[in-house]
């Protein structure tokens, strides 16, 4: 029987989705990165030399939690950040070496739970 609440949705929808973060945040811990890292370091990878500030924007993160969680992944060595030539205001960000091996992991654990998500 189909029902037309579209409470009923949103309430299925949110339950999918809470669970689906939940597959996300522990496969991504095999690469030990959290769900934001891993969504930065993804991004960071397919454009490098991207802003600070764009990336926050492109992300729709909040600034702050980005420049928090960018100062985790340059700590780890996955990020490098330098300052623009352009623009000495703004940060530009690429992957490191370790990052690129990490994004690719990442990348794996990525399609591996998409696959286990469809089956």
């Amino acid at each position: 029987m189909k029902s037309s609440d579209p409470t009923a949705f949103i309430e299925t929808f949110g339950t999918l989705r809470r669970r689906i973060s939940a597959l996300a945040a522990s496969a991504y811990s095999e690469a030990d990165v959290g769900p934001m890292q891993a969504k930065l370091v993804r991004h960071i990878g397919k454009h490098s030399r991207i802003s600070q500030a764009e990336l926050a924007r492109v992300t729709d993160s909040d600034p702050t939690l980005t420049s928090r969680t960018l100062q985790i992944l340059i700590e780890r060595g996955l990020v490098k950040r330098e300052r623009s030539a352009q623009d000495r205001r703004e940060y530009l960000l690429e992957l490191a070496p370790a990052g690129k091996r990490t994004q690719a992991r990442i990348e794996k654990l990525r399609s591996d739970l998409a696959g286990q998500i469809v089956a």
